[in-house]
């Protein structure tokens, strides 16, 4: 395309009341050639994300590597430290406790189908924030800046750090360490992977793939030994069934629509990261035929094993331990089933190394989304941050994370932070997500003229929507909220206070400060050192466009 030369509107916009949208976003723009600012409408913007985007690291992800790199993202500490909490939250009944573990599985499966058809249609990196910015598009930047600022406030990894640190403690026999010796320890494997990733991306991958495989062998372990449990008389298992049908249906203590939610909750962080292969599409072979195939079958793996390790806990612990136990009832089902030796070191091990292998996905995918943040230039340094020097990867934007977590992890706190940190990282990320599937059928109401590949059904984005609205609506209540957050403040307040504030910086950033100084901004397209591309905004006064240098 030569430098003066606009976008062409595609066809897809001609079907969109072009009266409508000329007269929707007037102050709108739209990134042409390298070097050159022009404004269009807004929608152009949307037109062009359509297109698949090549980044100078390369396509090196096939089938097997997204597969692992859900199951790595997926599977960290929630299934081995949240189930406990949940027992709780659902007053001791084994039949909501399955039926919210049900609905969270669920939800997983449907939401990565109405991913997958988002996928199709904006085949590039960035997740949710390039499906926002597709879906939601008329109040420019707006969705961009509150969705950023949220991405890198909450690019922590916490909460698995937490864990990574106890498990680890418990098993080399330190069982009297306190938390924080355990949150001191969990920040230097973060620091340390950060430094991995930031190095060599294509190492982290490869030590992806094969703890990845480490955690499903211990998921598949895990579920056996509930079956053996259940299958075999006690005489040959030397562990006595505490799971009855008689007080299956049975509420043994008092629950509110607060506990529910909150159970829901982390229910759903148990699974999250479904959709976080979305987030590197740019990096993954073919990426939507492969993300077609891998991920409902990383998720069909680990729904099925989640199933029988909670049929496990609620077999061989008894109901006032497993309400107790909190984020060590993973250690203590192997503990009591494989002995001290295997169970509670070996084993317990493991769990540590699953949160490890977390830690480092999450890592390997905060560094690019926020990347992809700071690409967009609205933020401060945004040229530093979003290059690729010294190693050919995003190692600049591992900063965030890791202080982040570093500043959380070394001030001290209650000890019961672990759930809290749950729910405040799950609350706005379910926001996102059922704000994201209902887009879908904004789009097929706006009739874009373009099929997709993969076509998600009513029900999933019907289900994804109501679910979501249901767990961000009954957290809101300050008076349900489970006697365990006692002396924390309420998570969802804190998370839509963080999102208002993004909300503020566009507003001054994109209304009131142009208006001030009677000036417009207008994004034209850069070229890094490192071949990278991203945007820089150019206040432009008296309406006439003009190069950047």
């Amino acid at each position: 395309m030569s430098h003066d030369k606009k976008y062409n509107i595609s066809e897809s916009v001609q079907m969109l009341s072009p009266e409508q949208e000329a007269n929707s976003d007037q102050d709108s723009d739209v990134t042409t050639s390298l070097g050159v600012v022009t404004s269009t409408n807004s929608f152009d913007t949307v037109i062009s994300l359509e297109n698949t985007e090549e980044t100078p690291i390369g396509r090196h992800i096939g089938s097997f590597g997204v597969v692992m790199m859900i199951v790595q993202r997926i599977i960290g500490s929630g299934i081995f430290a949240v189930s406990g909490s949940i027992y709780q939250d659902v007053g001791g009944s084994p039949f909501l406790f399955f039926l919210v573990w049900a609905c969270a599985g669920y939800m997983s499966f449907a939401g990565v189908f109405c991913f997958l058809e988002l996928g199709s249609l904006v085949p590039r990196s960035g997740g949710m924030k390039v499906f926002l910015e597709y879906i939601y598009y008329r109040c420019r930047m707006m969705v961009t800046v509150i969705f950023g600022l949220y991405s890198i406030m909450f690019g922590f990894t916490i909460s698995n750090a937490i864990i990574f640190g106890e498990y680890t403690l418990y098993a080399l026999g330190f069982v009297n360490a306190g938390k924080e010796t355990a949150k001191h320890v969990g920040l230097l494997f973060v620091a340390l992977m950060c430094v991995v990733n930031g190095i060599s991306p294509h190492l982290g991958v490869k030590t992806q793939n094969v703890v990845g495989a480490l955690k499903l062998a211990l998921l598949f372990l895990m579920a056996l030994s509930g079956i053996w449990v259940l299958v075999f008389p006690s005489s040959m298992t030397h562990v006595t069934n505490q799971l009855h049908w008689s007080d299956f249906f049975a509420v043994k203590r008092e629950i509110t629509v607060g506990s529910l939610g909150s159970a829901l909750l982390k229910a759903v962080f148990s699974f999250d990261g479904w959709q976080t292969a979305q987030i590197v599409a740019n990096e993954i072979k073919d990426p939507v035929k492969t993300m077609n195939f891998a991920a409902p079958l990383a998720l069909a793996l680990i729904n099925g094993c989640y199933f029988c390790i909670n049929l496990s806990y609620l077999a061989v612990i008894p109901d006032e331990d497993l309400s107790k136990l909190q984020e060590m009832v993973g250690s203590i089902l192997m503990e009591r089933i494989f002995g001290p030796i295997i169970g509670k070191r070996l084993l317990t091990l493991t769990v540590a190394i699953s949160a490890a292998g977390n830690i480092m996905t999450v890592l390997y995918h905060i560094s690019r989304m926020n990347q992809e943040i700071f690409r967009e230039g609205f933020l401060p340094f945004s040229r530093f941050f979003a290059s690729n020097k010294p190693f050919g990867s995003p190692m600049r934007c591992l900063v965030f994370p890791l202080v982040i977590s570093g500043v959380f992890l070394l001030v001290p706190t209650p000890s019961n932070v672990y759930n809290w940190v749950v729910n405040l990282e799950g609350y706005p990320s379910q926001l996102f997500v059922g704000l994201t599937c209902f887009g879908i059928i904004i789009l097929r109401r706006r009739n874009l003229g373009k099929e997709p590949a993969f076509k998600a059904r009513l029900i999933h984005i019907v289900f994804v929507t109501v679910f979501d609205a249901f767990v961000c609506i009954s957290a809101l209540n300050p008076h349900s909220m489970s006697k365990e957050y006692e002396g924390f403040p309420n998570y969802a307040y804190v998370a839509l206070s963080i999102l208002f504030a993004g909300f503020l910086y566009w507003l001054v950033m994109f209304k009131i400060l142009p208006r001030l100084g009677h000036y417009k901004l207008e994004k034209a397209t850069i070229r890094l050192s490192d071949g990278l591309t991203m945007k820089k905004w150019e206040k432009i006064r008296g309406g006439e466009a003009r190069a950047v240098v």
